[in-house]
């Protein structure tokens, strides 16, 4: 059985590009969107993704896209459907948010002190076995006391749930990443990518032009040409090297 083993994040989102709807792959960035999404595709959750499974996502993302059933996505489909999958991603996000909010908020008054928040990271370090000291540890520390001072528009001291809110959402790695690249030499635009699956250019996707575009991507990941993508491969980027073709 060919298996694909990826990264959390380059592979994740190159393989969303391939398997499910043809977003930017940044949209998919980051550990909790990668992590999210492998799980959802390893349906037998063994830590891999077969083929089986690439293809049978892949089926059930075109299905979900072609929302008059008519065998083809038009653009405003695939618009349509980036919207509502990213909308969830919010909902998940926010709810991951409260979680974490929650947990850091030793005294229950609703609001987080910088030293809470140290506290809840140090203590998520220490689950998850890694160092909290020497420089790195001193580095993070010095950008959690800017974020934070950024974050507190009060100047009370303390972060509400609505002054995270808007921080993460004013941050510029979580704001207007789908169209930082677009029009730059190499990166597709949602017009430019609707454009490259539409390979007949009748102005629609049809399921044969997603599914080859899909079966392309998946090969392109292949950086050894072993039948599988490993995380190894993905970390070293999105696809093979020039001239390895």
């Amino acid at each position: 059985m060919r298996k694909a083993r990826f990264g959390l994040m380059a592979g994740t989102a190159a393989l969303a590009l391939a398997a499910a709807l043809p977003m930017a792959a940044s949209a998919w960035g980051g550990k909790g969107h990668g992590a999210g999404y492998f799980a959802m595709i390893d349906t037998d959750k063994d830590g891999a993704v077969s083929a089986a499974e690439f293809a049978a996502h892949r089926d059930a993302r075109f299905t979900a896209m072609d929302a008059d059933g008519d065998g083809f996505v038009t653009k405003d489909e695939m618009t349509a459907a980036r919207e509502a999958m990213r909308s969830q991603w919010q909902e998940k996000r926010a709810e991951r948010m409260d979680e974490r909010f929650a947990a850091a908020d030793a005294d229950g008054d609703g609001k987080l002190t910088l030293q809470e928040m140290k506290d809840a990271a140090a203590a998520r370090k220490a689950a998850a076995g890694k160092d909290g000291t020497g420089k790195r540890a001193e580095r993070h520390a010095e950008r959690m006391q800017q974020r934070f001072d950024t974050a507190d528009a009060d100047k009370d001291g303390a972060l509400t749930r609505e002054e995270m809110q808007a921080a993460m959402a004013s941050h510029p790695h979580r704001a207007g990443r789908e169209g930082k690249h677009e029009g730059k030499p190499g990166h597709a635009g949602r017009g430019d990518m609707f454009a490259r699956l539409d390979t007949d250019g009748d102005g629609r996707i049809s399921k044969a032009e997603f599914d080859a575009a899909g079966q392309k991507m998946f090969e392109r990941m292949d950086r050894n040409d072993d039948g599988k993508v490993e995380a190894g491969e993905m970390r070293r980027g999105h696809g093979k090297k020039a001239g390895s073709e």
